[in-house]
């Protein structure tokens, strides 16, 4: 439920906080005193369009924030929103839109996403207001209703899992059916592309492995010359290393007779002289081991081209080109026995369509059986709701095998006597909308996993007695959900759980918009006031307090402490 729901800088609202209750919060007050408004911020804070005309000051940031008490988890998908809750099951939400046009969301302080906000506001509220119906015209919205009421979750599941199974197999059977078109054309690509892929490992180290030999290939000149000249260096009579090092013996050995603390700098000459002599002989190895002769450069070179040829066909990559040569290999097999894997997959797609249509027939038969007791809920819910000679159907009709089974599911409705049966998105009016719309949530109660609900003009076209009976179905529809919604009737109102007024004042010379909590007498008069515009008219007070008497609500405490903070 929305506990508390605190707006600032929209619309006519300055500043205000509004304390909901559970079960059913009803909205009353004047036309143009902002009722509405309360409706859109709580749109807002859930992720809706900001309306910026709705802005009181452009210069300052319009927040809204609302707190949620989540009683019941398994009310509502909460599994991709666990993050956000605390130990309390308390969201709260707080959406800010700042002048220079971002938004910023927090939800439990943590910055959310637009697209988070809006998946988590369409699991928390539903809304019915007049632009709100698309989903109840909406005939995909019919079957998921239907099946919410038909308890075939097991069957959805086991068909679901078997239809995506032979969705795949279709996909291959028209794959197949297009190889056997150009069979012959497609098998010799293939077996070309295969040949050039498999003339050279496909992998990235034997391919660095003979791009080095290539730079070695492409270098050799430079190789040989720098080889000779170290190794010159090193062996030179007259100027190379070890020439200088063996020069070096005889003083080194004079130091040692006269000081035989040197004897260490002796070991380490030695040393140097071993490593001088084992440097010349592998520099010398090393280069003896070249072979730079034409042949080798022409064959490392020409491999090195097949590789550059294969990334720019195949890759980027080598990976990807080996991706690449396992599907064609596998292509190439599949269409080297198009006759056999034809009729293997033929078969295969037979008896999986067989098992599809039997749980099919199943789900099609519970449907059927649960269409048929909607229909006459729905028929009784709107003939109390004061649509009396109505007529609804709930058409369920086959349909080629798709994703959710072999129906299409669609409500018809005719609402006057006389008329045939059509669409519920063809005939019906902004109030017969609401009236159905709130009969289906009657029958939808025990699965509707949505914990709040919001009407606005569910009182539209009807009068005092029906909504009487309205607000009965409002106040039952409340024990199972939070309801909040705006009404012109004072039979509606009556059965509130709380009532709250919403009102305009001019505070400094500016029209603001505030919202009282009402009870007891004060409640009485306002009741009394929307039925007959006279405050005191002791007709209309006595009359108010039998309609409270009625509703169930007289007789609440008598708790005068106002319950919003301005």
């Amino acid at each position: 439920m929305i506990s508390q729901l605190t707006i600032q800088n929209i619309g006519l609202i300055d500043k205000l906080t509004i304390d909901f209750r559970r079960h059913l919060n009803i909205l009353t007050g004047e036309t143009g005193a902002g009722k509405s408004i309360l409706i859109d911020a709580i749109r807002f804070v859930l992720g809706e369009r900001v309306n910026t005309s709705l802005v009181r000051n452009p210069k300052l940031p319009c927040t809204v924030e609302a707190i949620f008490e989540i009683q019941e988890k398994s009310l509502c998908e909460y599994d991709a929103f666990l993050e956000y809750f605390n130990e309390e099951n308390q969201l709260i939400i707080n959406r800010c839109y700042l002048p220079d046009g971002r938004s910023r969301i927090k939800i439990n302080g943590f910055t959310a996403t637009l697209t988070q906000l809006k998946k988590l506001g369409d699991n928390l509220v539903d809304f019915h207001g007049p632009h709100d119906h698309q989903l109840l015209f909406s005939a995909q919205s019919h079957i998921k209703m239907l099946d919410r009421l038909s308890n075939i979750e097991t069957l959805k599941e086991s068909y679901l899992k078997d239809y995506y199974k032979y969705s795949e197999l279709l996909k291959k059977q028209i794959e197949l059916k297009e190889m056997a078109a150009s069979r012959e054309k497609e098998l010799d690509t293939l077996k070309y592309q295969i040949n050039e892929l498999g003339s050279v490992p496909l992998e990235e180290a034997k391919y660095e492995e003979l791009l080095s030999e290539q730079i070695k290939l492409n270098n050799c000149e430079r190789i040989y010359e720098n080889l000779n000249a170290v190794i010159d260096m090193l062996e030179n009579d007259k100027t190379g290393i070890n020439e200088t090092i063996c020069g070096a013996f005889n003083p080194m050995k004079n130091l040692t007779n006269i000081d035989e603390s040197t004897k260490n700098f002796m070991e380490q000459l030695n040393t140097l002289q071993e490593t001088a002599y084992e440097l010349l002989n592998n520099l010398t190895d090393y280069r003896n081991s070249l072979c730079f002769d034409t042949e080798t450069a022409q064959h490392i070179n020409s491999r090195c081209d097949i590789y550059y040829t294969i990334k720019r066909k195949y890759g980027p990559s080598l990976e990807d080109a080996l991706k690449f040569y396992e599907e064609a290999k596998e292509k190439y097999e599949l269409m080297s026995n198009l006759e056999h894997n034809t009729a293997s997959l033929n078969k295969e797609i037979t008896s999986l369509q067989e098992k599809l249509e039997k749980t099919a027939d199943k789900i099609s038969k519970q449907r059927k059986k649960t269409a048929s007791a909607l229909q006459k809920t729905i028929e009784k819910e709107l003939k109390d709701l004061g649509i009396k000679r109505v007529e609804f159907e709930c058409r369920v009709k086959k349909t080629a095998l798709r994703q959710d089974g072999c129906d299409s599911v669609e409500f018809y409705i005719s609402p006057n006597a006389g008329e045939s049966l059509k669409p519920l998105a063809d005939i019906v009016s902004s109030g017969e909308a609401a009236r159905v719309m709130l009969a289906l949530k009657k029958a939808l109660i025990e699965v509707d996993l949505i914990p709040v609900l919001i009407f606005d003009e569910i009182d539209a076209q009807i009068g005092g007695r029906l909504g009487t009976i309205t607000g009965r179905k409002l106040k039952e529809l409340s024990h199972g959900r939070q309801v909040i919604l705006i009404t012109h009737l004072p039979q509606i109102a009556s059965f509130a759980d709380a009532h709250y007024k919403v009102v305009k004042n001019v505070k400094d010379n500016r029209t603001i918009t505030t919202i009282e909590y009402l009870e007891n007498e004060i409640r009485v008069k306002e009741l009394a006031k929307m039925m007959s515009d006279e405050k005191e008219s002791p007709i209309a007070i006595n009359h108010a307090r039998e309609m409270l008497a009625k509703a169930g609500n007289y007789n609440q405490a008598s708790d005068t402490q106002n319950k919003v903070k301005k």
